[in-house]
This record gives structure tokens, sequence and C-alpha cells, in this order.
């Protein structure tokens, strides 16, 4: 019989941290949205917490983060870890709604290898000129980074800006399109759509180290 990874046909990779309660509710989403999609948490060694809500949810996986501690980090571990063809880079504070997945696989093409998803939220999200989350080829996610680390995304930057770096260098080998009608909605603190928790503080103290190695980087893709 073929394992679960081999059956589905995309990789909902959820980089989680501290927020156990929010496990169950995200399965039951991406599971009533996607039939052929499987959520993958990847969460830290020093999370009991987040493991055990995990271990407690029936229909997902856990993997466990052998790279840096981060965002980035989480997502190419799991990345390394599935075997679909294709990746959705995700994150606990997402909703789904139903035809994200069959709305965003249509645009996939012989040049298209990453498609972003409709945060309703973010202005450049909306504008259709960036993602902060989206579907990605299989193979593409080998070679996401501009520099050719073999990884999908950078794993410099403490949590903010490995996304713009992503899609930006997407762009640049005209490898990206924008989905309006595939909706996975960012409840950011941001947007007004959550309370701010010890995550969302440690994403704005980082921000101004993230932002500057950003710059530093952005020769690679321009």
């Amino acid at each position: 019989m073929r394992s679960t990874v081999e059956i589905s046909e995309v990789a909902v990779l959820i980089p989680t941290l501290g927020r156990p309660n929010r496990i169950p509710e995200i399965v039951k989403n991406v599971n009533a949205t996607c039939e052929v999609a499987r959520v993958y948490f990847i969460v830290e060694q020093d999370d009991p917490a987040t493991r055990a809500a995990v271990i407690d949810t029936p229909n997902c996986t856990m993997i466990t983060n052998t790279r840096s501690k981060n965002y980035a980090g989480a997502i190419n571990t799991g990345v390394l870890m599935v075997r679909t063809p294709f990746v959705f880079a995700g994150a606990d504070d997402l909703f789904f709604q139903p035809g994200w997945f069959e709305e965003a696989e249509q645009l996939m093409s012989d040049t298209v290898k990453v498609v972003g998803t409709n945060d309703l939220g973010n202005p450049e999200v909306l504008a259709g000129i960036h993602a902060t989350h989206y579907l990605v080829c299989r193979e593409y996610a080998a070679e996401g980074v501009a520099d050719g680390d073999g990884v999908m995304l950078h794993e410099g930057y403490r949590h903010n800006w490995c996304d713009k770096e992503f899609i930006l260098t997407a762009q640049a080998r005209g490898a990206f399109a924008p989905c309006m009608t595939s909706v996975v909605e960012h409840r950011h603190w941001a947007w007004g759509k959550a309370g701010i928790d010890d995550t969302y503080n440690k994403g704005i103290r980082d921000e101004p180290q993230d932002r500057q190695l950003f710059l530093d980087r952005q020769h690679l893709w321009m």
C-alpha cells in the first residue's frame, strides 16, 4: 500500500510554535476544502505542548524541524521530508476557502512554478505583485533561493522577508503567477484578525534585522 505522502497531491506545510490550540482547527479547515491535501506541522523539539496537540489530532503528520529554528528552516525541513507533486508554504494563522488548491494548480505550467494565493490582507498581495503563502511545484522547491543553496527559502532571516525574497526571485525567473481566486485568508494581527502573542512579538522584534538582510541580498535577484 502506498503511503499517505504519495497518495496526496499537495503537502500543506505549517510551521507552528506555541499555538497548540490552533492545530485541530487547521486540520479540519484544510480537510474540508481540499480532498488531495495533507497537513504537515513542522514543530520544534522544545515545544512539548504543540507536539502533544499534533499527536492527538487525526489526519495530520508531525515533522520535527532539523534546520534553522525559524520559518524558513521549518519550511525547508518540510520540503525535504515530503514527496508530493506540490507543496504549500502555510502558517498556523490561515483560513483556507474551498477551491484554493484547484484554482492555484490550474495556473501551473512549463514556466509557472510558484502560484501566490490571495491572503485578503497584504496590499501587495491584493495588487498581484506579492504572495505571503503560495503553492510550489516540487521540482522548483529545491531551487527557490537566489544563490543556489538547494533549498526553498533562505534561512538567514529570523522570520520576516524570506517570502519577499522567494517571490521576487521567482518573478525574476518568470516562474511566478498570482491567483486572486485562490483564497487563503491570513488572519494576522496586522489586519486586525488576531490578538498579539509571543510568536507575533518575536517577528516584530526581528523585523529590522530581517529587512537589512533582505536589502543586503537583493542584488541576487535584481
